[in-house]
């Protein structure tokens, strides 16, 4: 089953009339000349319950979860901004440049070491990140863990077969090849976190049962994010905002499925006006990186990163007497040849 808040998907069929003439001025007939299988479903993010359509709207997959959890081994040092081990090997977990994992485990200062950390560089035993820990910590007496899932654009395609059970008339519609050809994600100021998949398919058909087998199974239950208590942070070029600057974030991705088009990944940053930064390197065209990470109440969170964007569209308006400042850019994602990629979402479980 799948969460949503609504959806649009239909069986759309082009027609074309016949141009026989006749002496009765009639049409002859009505030709179907083409079909396509599309719509949209519009979902609020809530963690696990759209993570198969997130890796497909990617043309990607899920990679291994890095699960690394072991006893007096593994320290932090915050001049060499980084984590070292004795006999844990950081590339052997599949830990790779650019992911995002969550540390714990570290007790001095309240577990100040504990947290998200982006990687920089790895090696057998030795993983930089940023930001760099807080403080130096050593492993004696520790067990810390190290986790994160990550997803990147690629080129895999995958279909889906969905769906449309009308259970009160016992009428089931079923949509098969079933690509995403977009993928929407919505992060607004005092509102839930949504978003939306757009699907192109192949046919669709009508009767009174599942095409499916068995029962279907229960959707995720975890909490719908929002935009107030959820989202954790947003970093610019690396920097974390002030936690009240956001205003609006979001990201649109298309396929191009037309042939399987280029992966294009643009979006729309509103923050609040407290410096020129930003608006300097719009007007340098000066590239940049955004990522933000939204976690719910349970713990479960997700992590969004374009590596590398240029802001292609910026203004700064004072609208009037007792209005905010704000200023608004758009932005276009471009391919980051460190991480080889233009969108990353990691994800952490509870």
């Amino acid at each position: 089953q799948m969460r949503f808040t609504s959806e649009s998907l239909g069986f759309q069929i082009q027609n074309t009339t016949s141009r026989e003439v006749r002496a009765d001025r009639q049409i002859a007939d009505l030709i179907q000349t083409g079909a396509e299988a599309s719509g949209s479903v519009e979902v609020e993010l809530s963690y696990g319950a759209h993570d198969a359509l997130l890796a497909a709207a990617l043309f990607s997959a899920w990679g291994t979860p890095v699960a690394i959890s072991v006893a007096d081994d593994i320290a932090a040092s915050n001049a060499g901004a980084s984590f070292s081990s004795t006999t844990t090997d950081f590339v052997a977990a599949g830990i790779v440049v650019g992911q995002w994992v969550r540390v714990g485990g570290f007790t001095a200062s309240g577990g100040a070491n504990n947290g998200y950390y982006r990687v920089t560089s790895v090696a057998a035993n030795a993983l930089g990140v940023s930001p760099a820990p807080v403080q130096d910590e050593a492993a004696a007496g520790l067990t810390v863990a190290v986790a994160g899932t990550l997803l990147r654009n690629g080129v895999i395609e995958s279909s889906f077969t969905l769906e449309k059970q009308f259970t009160d008339i016992g009428q089931m519609i079923a949509f098969t090849g079933m690509v995403p050809g977009s993928l929407g994600l919505d992060i607004r100021t005092g509102a839930v976190i949504t978003g939306s998949v757009a699907f192109t398919g192949k046919a669709a058909t009508i009767g009174t049962s599942s095409v499916g087998t068995g029962a279907p199974e229960d959707a995720p239950t975890n909490p719908v994010m929002n935009a107030v208590g959820h989202v954790g942070e947003v970093r610019e070029n690396g920097v974390k905002l002030p936690e009240a600057a956001l205003r609006e974030l979001s990201i649109r991705l298309d396929n191009g499925l037309r042939g399987s088009g280029r992966c294009t990944v643009t979006g729309r940053v509103s923050v609040y006006f407290a410096d020129g930064a930003l608006y300097a390197k719009y007007l340098a065209g000066t590239p940049t990186s955004l990522s933000f990470r939204v976690t719910d109440s349970a713990g479960n969170g997700y992590v969004v990163t374009l590596p590398r964007v240029k802001l292609t569209r910026g203004t700064v308006v004072a609208g009037g007497n007792d209005q905010d400042v704000l200023a608004d850019f758009d932005l276009q994602a471009l391919r980051d040849p460190d991480p080889d990629c233009t969108l990353q979402i990691d994800r952490f479980a509870a």
